[in-house]
């Protein structure tokens, strides 16, 4: 029989073909450590986001959930009649809350019954501010037109903000007819562009004092959760 061969001999190394007995088990175990260590790269990755969104959510809400809950809950002592294109105190006190937050992030991270209600009642707020300068501009107009005295406009704000008969004729000096200014105001109420904007500013005061009502059990449910932990 005649003499197998010699195989080739690559320069330094073991003759070609070598043994590949051994290649499928370590290309399965190579992948499977590969798999392994990206699943836990990746549950890693996922602890560290869920504890980052815990921590916004957990900051944001010690910087809104009970400011906001003092503020809607403190009484109105004497409400102002003379800032036409300003929101109510409470309104006012809520929304620079609010935009002074991190809302969004907190809501993007971890959307809750609570996050939806804040961002619905500042949706509410943002609506009520600009109808309220609407309505100032509305007033403003007509006053450039119409030169009357200042007492008329006092008047006429005092009128279209909600002020009670007793307010208003407390507005006007004795030395004056009340009868008079009380129809030179309405003449100014009575403007179709200052009426269809005065009739938006109530309807907007009226879903924001709703929004304040469907947000107020969530804050407390929320504060008391807080505190049982």
């Amino acid at each position: 029989m005649p003499p197998a061969p010699d195989l080739p001999v690559l320069a330094g190394g073991p003759p070609w073909p070598g043994d590949w007995s051994s290649f499928w088990p370590d290309m399965v175990i190579g992948c499977l450590t590969g798999i392994i260590i990206g699943l836990a790269f990746w549950l890693l990755d996922v602890w560290a986001n869920q504890r980052h969104s815990r921590k916004t959510a957990r900051r944001v809400s010690l910087r809104i959930v009970q400011p906001l809950l003092l503020i809607l809950q403190r009484p109105t002592i004497a409400q102002s009649f003379t800032e036409l294109g300003e929101l109510p105190r409470k309104h006012r006190l809520a929304l620079e809350l609010i935009e002074d937050s991190d809302l969004d992030d907190w809501h993007e991270e971890r959307p809750t019954e609570l996050t939806e209600a804040v961002r619905d009642y500042r949706t509410r707020l943002r609506t009520l501010k600009a109808d309220a300068d609407d309505l100032e501009q509305a007033v403003d107009r007509w006053f450039t037109v119409h030169r009357t005295r200042p007492m008329i406009r006092e008047w006429v704000e005092a009128r279209l903000l909600g002020a009670s008969d007793d307010f208003l004729r407390a507005l006007i000096p004795d030395t004056e007819d009340y009868d008079t200014v009380e129809a030179e105001g309405e003449a100014v109420v009575g403007n179709r562009l200052v009426r269809k904007h005065a009739r938006a500013y109530r309807q907007a005061e009226r879903r924001a004092d709703n929004a304040v009502k469907a947000l107020m059990p969530i804050l407390i449910a929320n504060i008391r959760a807080t505190s049982a932990r």
